[in-house]
C-alpha cells in the first residue's frame, strides 16, 4: 500500500468573493487569512472582536494535483480526509464525492473513478457553522441548552469558553491524503489483553482486512525486536470486510506501569498481511498492564479509584484541554513539551476534557511512552444535544471512528461521557430558564439518554469492552452531599461561591476530577498581547483576555483576604500566581492527606488555547506559573503535607509507594533571620496512603516565639539522605514580617545551561527568577529562600547568553508591595 498526501497548491476564498489566495493543508480559514494579511493577529489586544465576521462566512478550498499512470493502475485508491471542519462538500473534478458533516470523524471516498491519469482538480465548500447551526436550531420547537454551538460535531470551545475565544473555525484542519492499493489492505487492527500473569501476557489481535476478490493470504503476528514468537494462520479472503482473530503471547511479560510506578515499558507489534500481490504491515506498540475503575461500597458511601496491574494508586494530573485555538498550527515539539512538563511535575494522569477534540495520535504516543494515563472524554460539555436520527447517526460513527483510532493506545484508561450534562440537567436551572413543558424535558432528556447510555455503551461494548465507561463526569454536582462519598465530583464552591480555600478541606472527595482558581500568565505572556497602556487589572484589553465574567473581581476578592495591596500590575501578576499556588496546594494537600478515602485529583486546568489569564499551570507559551512548582511539590511520592486548624498543627506523611520502612522526620523552627529556635525530631514508619505523623497545639510548637516571624521546616530522612522537606508558616502572608531581601547570585555554565546559586541573610519568600528576552526552563521557582541554605537552579536554555548577570531578574514576595 502506498499514500500520499495532498497537502501543496491549495487556495481559498470566501463564497461571496472572486479572488483566491493561497492557503495552506492542514490549516483554518482564520491561519490562511492572518497569512495573507487580510486579518490581523486574534491573540492581539482585543482583535478577536475583530474577526466575527469570519464565521459567518461560507468558505472554498482548491487544489490541483497529479496521479500518474502508475498510481491508477491500483484497483483501489481512496481519499482520506482524517478531518475536514465541519460541513464540508468535496468536489473531485466537478464530481460531488462526499458530504461531511463532523469534524471528527475521518472520511474516506472510493476515488479511483472519479480520478484521471495526469492533472485532478479538488474543490471543498465549507458552509458557515453559524448558518447551519442557526437553521437546525430553527427546527426545534424549544431552545437547547448553549444552543449556538450543539448542533454541529465541532469542537465547542472554538464557540467560547470561560478561558477561552470564541474562534470557529473551519478548514481542513488534519491531513488529506490518497491511498493507494491493489486487492487485499488492513484496515484494522486491534490488540488487547485476553489474560496477563506473572509468566506470560495472553493477547488477541482482532484484524479486518477488506478484500476486493476472492484469494489465499497469510496473516503473521510478529515482533520486530524479537520479544515474542511469532504466530501466523492462513486464510481464505472473501470479497469485502474480513474479520480475522490471531492469538499470540507474551512470555515472562515486563509491565507497563504509570509515571512514578515504575517503568512504561511497551513491546512493538507487527501485523502483517501477504498475498500474491504484496506484503502490507500495520505497527503498533502496546503495554502490559491491567486497568480497572473500582467503586465498591463502604462505610463512607462508595470508592472511586483505579487499579493498574491490580494495584490501587492515586492519580494525580489535570485538566487537559487543546493546545491551541488554531489546532494545525501545533507541532511536535509543542505536544512533547507539554507531556514532559506533565510528567516533570509527577503527573499519572491527564484528562481529555469533552469541550476540546479527541487528541492527536501524537498525544497518546507520548502518553503512553510517558506513562501518563489518559481519562478520555467524548466531545460533549456543558450543554444538550438534538436526538434526530441523522444527529444520533453521526454520534454512533464518531464514537466509532474515534474509539478505533485510539483504544491501541495503553495510556487510555476510562472513557467518559461528557463534561457536566447530567450536572447541568439537575442543577442549572435549564429547563426553567428556557421555559420547557414536561413534554420538552421528557423529550431533550430522552435524547441524552439515548447518546450516554444507548449508543455509546454500544459502540464501546463493541469497539472496546476492555476499559470502564462512566457516562457524565461528575456523578453529582457540588452542591450535593453525595459528591463528596461517592463518584467523582467537580468541586467549584472555591471560586465560583467564592468559599475560602479553607473549605477544600471539608469538601474532600472520593475523586476530585474538577477544581481550581485562576491567575494570570507570565509577565512575558502579557507582554506578548498588550501594549504599556493595556497593562491594567481593568483595561479593556485585560478584560478581552479574561473569559470569566467576574474573574478578575474575584481573584481580586480573593487576594485581599491574604495579601496587601500590590504596587503594579507586573506585581499583581506575579502575586496572583502566588495566590492560586497557596489556595490549589491546600486543595490538593487535602486530597493527599485524605488517601485512601480520596484516590485523585485532577485539577483545572493543565494548560491553555491562547495568552489568557486563566485556571491553567502552565500558560500558552509553555511557561510554569507558581503553581506548576508547587503541584510537583504536592504530587511526589512522598510528601510532608502540613496543615494548622482551630490552633492545631498535623504534618502528614504521604505516601504513593508500596513497601514499608523506617525513617525520621525532623522539624527545625526558624525565625526569618535564619536563627534556630528549636529542633524535634520523630521516628516515623512510611507506609501506604496517609498518616498523620506529627500532631500538636501551634502555641507548643511555637514555645513563645512570633506566629509572624517563624517558619517550621519540615523534612523526612533516611539512612542520611532526605526524601522529602517542605515549610510551613503560621500566618496569612500580609500578617508575615516579610522585607526586601538583598539576594546574592552567582552564575556559572552547566551542561544544560546555566546554574545560578542563590543566597540571603533573610527570609525570602517565594523567590522569582526571570531571564529577560531568553528562552528557558527554570528547574525551580517561586521557592522560599532561607537565610544561610544557599540554593542553586538550572536555567535550561540551548542560547549563548554573554551577559546572563545582566539580564537576570531576581523577584521576591516583599518586593511586589
Amino acid at each position: 500500500m502506498n499514500q500520499r498526501a495532498l497537502h501543496q497548491d491549495w487556495e481559498f476564498r470566501s463564497a461571496d468573493e472572486e479572488v483566491w489566495t493561497p492557503a495552506s493543508v492542514p490549516g483554518v480559514v482564520h491561519t490562511d487569512l492572518l497569512e495573507a494579511g487580510i486579518i490581523d493577529d486574534p491573540f492581539y489586544r482585543s482583535n478577536e472582536d475583530s474577526v466575527q465576521w469570519i464565521s459567518t462566512k461560507d468558505w472554498i478550498y482548491r487544489t490541483t494535483f497529479t496521479v500518474s499512470e502508475e498510481e491508477m493502475a491500483n484497483h483501489n485508491i481512496q481519499l482520506v480526509f482524517e478531518g475536514l471542519d465541519t460541513h464540508a462538500t468535496v468536489k473531485l473534478n466537478n464530481v460531488e464525492v462526499l458530504k461531511a458533516n463532523n469534524m471528527f470523524r475521518t472520511w474516506t471516498i472510493d476515488a479511483r473513478e472519479h480520478l484521471t491519469a495526469g492533472l485532478n482538480t479538488m474543490e471543498i465548500y465549507f458552509l458557515s457553522p453559524e448558518t447551519y447551526n442557526k437553521a437546525q436550531a430553527a427546527k426545534l420547537p424549544y431552545v437547547l441548552p448553549e444552543d449556538e454551538r450543539v448542533h454541529s460535531r465541532k469542537a465547542p470551545y472554538q464557540f467560547g469558553w470561560d478561558w477561552g475565544p470564541r474562534l470557529i473555525t473551519s478548514g481542513v484542519w488534519r491531513p488529506v491524503y490518497l491511498k493507494f492499493w491493489n486487492t487485499a489492505n488492513i484496515q484494522d487492527v486491534f490488540l488487547y489483553a485476553q489474560n496477563i500473569s506473572e509468566n506470560q501476557a495472553d493477547y488477541r489481535a482482532q484484524i479486518e482486512i477488506l478484500a476486493d476478490q476472492e484469494e489465499e493470504a497469510d496473516i503473521r503476528v510478529s515482533s520486530p525486536d524479537g520479544q515474542f514468537k511469532t504466530q501466523t494462520t492462513k486464510i481464505h479472503l472473501k470479497k469485502g470486510i474480513n474479520p480475522v482473530d490471531l492469538d499470540f503471547t507474551i512470555d515472562d511479560p515486563q509491565l507497563w506501569w504509570p509515571n512514578g510506578m515504575g517503568e512504561a515499558h511497551l513491546y512493538k507489534v507487527d501485523v502483517t498481511l501477504e498475498t500474491a500481490q504484496g506484503i502490507v504491515t500495520r505497527s503498533q506498540r502496546i503495554g502490559v498492564r491491567t486497568i480497572e475503575l473500582v467503586q465498591e461500597p463502604d462505610a463512607h458511601g462508595s470508592s472511586f479509584e483505579f487499579h493498574v496491574n491490580g494495584q490501587a494508586f492515586f492519580a494525580k494530573g489535570a485538566n487537559y484541554i487543546p493546545l491551541e485555538s488554531f489546532l494545525p498550527r501545533l507541532t511536535a515539539s509543542d505536544y512533547e513539551k507539554a507531556i514532559e512538563d506533565a510528567v516533570k511535575a509527577n503527573y499519572n494522569m491527564l484528562r481529555v476534557w469533552g469541550g476540546g477534540i479527541y487528541e492527536d495520535k501524537l498525544f497518546y504516543d507520548l502518553c503512553d511512552e510517558k506513562g501518563i494515563l489518559v481519562w478520555q472524554d467524548f466531545m460533549f460539555a456543558c450543554a444538550m444535544y438534538p436526538g434526530d436520527e441523522p444527529f444520533l447517526e453521526n454520534v454512533r460513527q464518531e464514537a466509532i471512528d474515534n474509539v478505533r483510532r485510539i483504544r491501541n493506545h495503553t495510556s487510555i484508561a476510562l472513557w467518559c461521557g461528557n463534561n457536566e450534562i447530567q450536572n447541568g440537567w439537575f442543577d442549572w436551572g435549564w429547563q426553567r430558564s428556557l421555559g420547557y413543558s414536561t413534554a420538552d424535558s421528557l423529550e431533550v432528556w430522552g435524547h441524552y439518554q439515548k447518546v450516554f447510555h444507548d449508543i455509546i455503551p454500544e459502540v464501546l461494548a463493541a469497539e472496546d469492552p476492555t476499559r470502564p465507561y462512566w457516562p457524565s463526569s461528575p456523578s453529582y454536582g457540588w452542591g450535593h452531599q453525595e459528591a463528596t462519598v461517592m463518584g467523582d465530583n467537580h468541586y467549584w464552591g472555591v471560586w465560583w461561591g467564592k468559599e475560602p480555600f479553607e473549605m477544600y478541606r471539608q469538601k474532600v472527595s472520593r475523586f476530585m476530577s474538577e477544581f481550581g482558581f485562576q491567575s494570570f500568565p507570565d509577565w512575558s505572556t502579557v507582554e506578548s498581547f498588550t501594549l504599556p497602556e493595556d497593562r491594567d487589572l481593568w483595561s479593556p484589553v485585560m478584560r478581552t483576555h479574561q473569559k470569566h465574567p467576574i474573574g478578575n473581581e474575584t481573584i481580586d476578592e480573593y487576594m485581599k483576604r491574604w495579601y496587601p495591596a500590590p504596587k503594579d500590575f507586573e506585581s499583581y501578576v506575579y502575586v496572583s500566581q502566588i495566590l492560586q499556588s497557596e489556595g490549589m496546594m491546600m486543595g490538593i494537600a487535602a486530597h493527599r492527606q485524605a488517601m485512601p478515602f480520596s484516590m485523585g485529583t485532577l485539577y483545572w486546568q493543565f494548560n491553555d488555547c491562547w495568552p489568557v489569564a486563566s485556571w491553567s499551570s502552565r500558560d500558552y507559551y509553555g511557561n510554569w506559573k507558581a503553581m506548576h512548582y508547587t503541584v510537583r511539590k504536592a504530587y511526589e511520592n512522598l510528601f510532608l503535607s502540613p496543615m494548622q486548624e482551630d490552633g492545631i498543627f498535623s504534618l502528614f506523611l504521604v505516601s504513593d509507594l508500596q513497601e514499608t520502612s523506617q525513617a525520621e522526620v525532623v522539624l527545625t523552627l526558624l525565625d526569618f533571620e535564619g536563627k534556630q529556635l528549636s529542633q524535634d525530631k520523630h521516628a516515623v514508619e512510611i507506609k501506604p496512603n496517609s498518616q498523620v505523623v506529627v500532631q500538636a497545639p501551634v502555641n507548643k510548637l511555637l514555645k513563645g516565639h512570633a506566629a509572624n516571624n517563624s517558619v517550621l521546616k519540615m523534612e523526612l530522612w533516611q539512612n542520611g539522605r532526605l526524601l522529602a522537606d517542605n515549610l510551613h508558616y503560621f500566618d496569612l502572608p500580609k500578617n508575615l514580617s516579610l522585607k526586601a531581601v538583598d539576594i546574592h547570585a552567582e552564575v556559572q555554565p552547566s551542561e544544560k545551561g546555566y546554574e545560578v546559586s542563590l543566597s540571603a541573610d533573610y527570609l525570602a519568600k517565594h523567590v522569582y527568577l526571570k531571564m529577560d528576552g531568553v528562552k528557558g526552563w527554570w528547574s525551580n521557582n517561586y521557592f522560599d529562600l532561607l537565610p544561610g541554605e544557599p540554593v542553586t537552579v538550572t536555567f535550561e536554555t540551548s542560547a549563548a547568553v554573554d551577559d546572563f548577570e545582566a539580564r537576570l531578574k531576581i523577584t521576591s514576595l516583599a518586593d511586589a508591595f
